[in-house]
Formats: C-alpha cells, sequence, structure tokens
C-alpha cells in the first residue's frame, strides 16, 4: 500500500512558501522516513515545483499517522503539506511525472528528475519491488501522454520561461552581457534557449568548473569560478541563476562591489531556483531588479490556456491507466491461482504424453489418444470432484456454485 506526504508550490502558495520550507523537508525527512518501522520502502522526489515523499507499508493509518505527526512537527502549518493513500498517491504521481502538476504545465525535465529520484532511491537502498513498479508504470504513463498528445509540443520548462521573462523586462537579448549561474538540468535547458540569439558577452559559473566549461562552449561564450563572479556580473546585463544549492549564492555584497564599476547600467537577476539562491534584498541596489519563480506565473497562465484541450486529453490517459492498473491490481490474487493450475496441469501433461510414447509401438494410434486424452482428464478433475462433494456434504454451496460459474457449466435461465 503507498502513503505519500507532499508540498507543492500550490499547497505552499507560491515558490516563496516552498522556499521556506523545501530546507528543513530536505534536511529532517530522510533522517526521519528511514527510522520509520512500518515503511518498507520510500522515494523522495524533489523539484523545484515540490517536496514529496512516497512510501510502501503494510499498514497504512500507522505511516499516515507518522507522517502527519511528521508534518506537524516540520511545517506547523497544516495547510502546507497534505497526505494521500493508494490511489490518489498514484494518480498524483501520474499526473506530477505527465508534466500536469507543474508550474510550467507540459514542462519536459519532470521525468528525468523523477528518474534520478529513483536512482538515487535505488543507490541509497531504500527501493523495493513496489514502488519500483509503480514509478515504471508512472514513467509508461507519461511517455504515453508525450506520445498521445501534443501537451509538450512546444511547451516552455522553467528554463526557457525564464529566458522569455528576461526579454519580456529588458527586451532583445541580442549583444547583451549574460552570466548563468549554475550548470545542471534547469541552466542547461536556460542556454539551450539563448542559442542563436545573438548575444554579446556570455559568461558561465558554476561550482564544477568542467561543467561551466562544457555549458559555457555550446554558448559560444567562457567559463569562471564561483570566485570571479563578481567580474562576471560587472559585464553583465541579465544574471539567470539556478545553481540548485540548499543555500543563497549571490549575495547582496557582491552585486554591490559589481554595480560600483557600472552605477548607470541597469542588471536584471531572475533566480529560478529553490530553495532561492539569491539574496532577497538584491533589489534594493541601485538599477538593480530581481526576479523569481513567482515571476513566472504569467508565463505558466498563458501556458495552460494554450494547452486545454491537451490537458484534458492528458487527463483520460491518465484515468484509463488507474482503471488498467485497478484492474491489474485485482487480478493479482487470480494471477496466482492461475500460475499454479499452470504447473500442475502442464505436469499432468507431461507424465501422461511419457507415458504415451512409452506405449506407442504396442497401442494402436487411435486408442492411445484415447486413453491419453482420458487419464489428463481424469487428473485434471480428480481434486476438483473431490473437493466438490466436500463442499457439498458440509453444506458449503457458495463453493459450488463458485465451480459452476468457474467452469461455465450452469445452464441459462
Amino acid at each position: 500500500m503507498i502513503v505519500s506526504m507532499h508540498v507543492t508550490y500550490v499547497s505552499a502558495g507560491g515558490t516563496a512558501g516552498l522556499n521556506d520550507v523545501v530546507m528543513i523537508l530536505e534536511k529532517a525527512v530522510p533522517d526521519a522516513v528511514s527510522k520509520m518501522a512500518d515503511v518498507n520502502e520510500y522515494v523522495i522526489v524533489r523539484t523545484c515545483n515540490r517536496f514529496e515523499l512516497y512510501t510502501a507499508c503494510d499498514d497504512n493509518a500507522k505511516v499516515r499517522h507518522a507522517l502527519r505527526e511528521l508534518s506537524q512537527r516540520l511545517v506547523p502549518s497544516n495547510d502546507i503539506t497534505y497526505i494521500l493513500e493508494d490511489k490518489d498517491s498514484i494518480k498524483h504521481l501520474f499526473r506530477v511525472v505527465c508534466g500536469l502538476d507543474s508550474m510550467i504545465v507540459g514542462e519536459d525535465q519532470i521525468q528525468h528528475q523523477v528518474r534520478e529520484s529513483v536512482a538515487k532511491a535505488k543507490g541509497e537502498g531504500h527501493l523495493g519491488s513496489m514502488l519500483s513498479k509503480l514509478f515504471e508504470k508512472a514513467t509508461i504513463v507519461g511517455k504515453r501522454v508525450r506520445s498521445e498528445t501534443a501537451l509538450n509540443k512546444g511547451a516552455v520548462s522553467v528554463g526557457s520561461a525564464a529566458v522569455e521573462l528576461a526579454e519580456s523586462k529588458i527586451g532583445d537579448l541580442s549583444g547583451k552581457g549574460i552570466t548563468i549561474m549554475g550548470a545542471g538540468d534547469i541552466a542547461s535547458v536556460i542556454a539551450k534557449n539563448l542559442i542563436g540569439k545573438n548575444l554579446g558577452t556570455v559568461i558561465v559559473s558554476n561550482r564544477t568548473y568542467s561543467r561551466a566549461l562544457e555549458l559555457s562552449a555550446e554558448l559560444g561564450g567562457t567559463a569562471t569560478s564561483m570566485d570571479r563572479l563578481e567580474d562576471a556580473i560587472s559585464v553583465s546585463d541579465l544574471v539567470l541563476v539556478a545553481t540548485g544549492a540548499p543555500h543563497t549564492v549571490l549575495h547582496r555584497g557582491l552585486v554591490e562591489r559589481s554595480m560600483a564599476s557600472r552605477p548607470d547600467r541597469k542588471l536584471l537577476i531572475i533566480d529560478v531556483s529553490i530553495p532561492h539562491n539569491a539574496d532577497e534584498d538584491l533589489a534594493e541596489i541601485p538599477n538593480v531588479s530581481l526576479d523569481n519563480m513567482d515571476s513566472l506565473e504569467t508565463i505558466a497562465k498563458r501556458n495552460v490556456e494554450l494547452r486545454t484541450k491537451e490537458i484534458s486529453s492528458a487527463e483520460k490517459i491518465i484515468a484509463q491507466e488507474l482503471q488498467k492498473l485497478d484492474r491489474e491490481r485485482k487480478e493479482e490474487a487470480a494471477n496466482e491461482i492461475i500460475r499454479l493450475i499452470g504447473i500442475k496441469l502442464a505436469d499432468i501433461r507431461i507424465r501422461e504424453l511419457e507415458t504415451a510414447l512409452s506405449r506407442k509401438d504396442s497401442t494402436d494410434t487411435a486408442q492411445l489418444l484415447s486413453d491419453m486424452s482420458r487419464a489428463i482428464i481424469n487428473k485434471i478433475t480428480a481434486d476438483v470432484y473431490s473437493n466438490l462433494r466436500e463442499a457439498s456434504r458440509e453444506g458449503d454451496l457458495a463453493s459450488c456454485e463458485a465451480v459452476a460459474n468457474i467452469f461455465g457449466v450452469r445452464d441459462s435461465e
């Protein structure tokens, strides 16, 4: 059974609210859930839009209670975190993987992020068969939505939306100096959306310098280390922050020093990190503007409006897959019985075939086949007839009716 705990940009009232709690959750949840005796498996999904914990357990009530206590201790506001179970958890996961629960509907980074979360859980040793199958199914549903709908055709991601926001704020980026802080998934998408815009100076700064070199090469720019960031910002019109660090990396003092050499030149900073990687008071510096994930809301709303039909189609696919999953779950008991019956019947067939083959030189073929078929039927039905008579003697008419229905021998009325 599945129990999950969620904090998303929606439940937190925007990414600012998510920013306030995600660091707390990241530090405390992994250790806490690893010590929960009733949790058999767990996967943590962490993206710029959410922090989610999926658990597999034998007792939903106990785990639900433990997670509620944990969330109340870490995040006292009950409106921010919420808990789902079984079908509701599964449906939510399907919507997440399909990009339906993202700020930028249809965004194409989520499947990769979920795969990384599963790989991390596997590497740490807390991914088992139940959640492994569930996330595999979610990936299949996500691929189906992407192949059968146009949900992500031309879809913007957080990275491309950040570039669109920049253009709406400072106009054509041609000739503009740009610094990208970070070189991970979102930074890579930002770089992809900057290609072909005839940029001026392009500088990429990242904690891992080799990755900064790779990304800067894609843009025809240069790489710099974090300790040279002040120089990079001093020649930039736009700074895009996407480091994924769990703390602030762009501080007011550094930006003030950068602006001192170009006091009349405006600077736009867009921080798309959760938690925020830029000091929130940067906009107090003269000629500096600061935007974050919440600033993408207008672009996100327009994206939803453009994809209304595709969202409906994706929801229908999810509903179909949930029904299919429910049928499969209900058939599990029957499938195990069918497997065991198959093994027993195969054994009967092999034994009777061996007996028939041993007589093939001394018995007429027709007689041989008749004897073999009769023997197979007798051995298949021996236990059925014996158990049926026993049930009848004990007054267990329900079992008698069940056998009649299974063999389809009840006369139609």
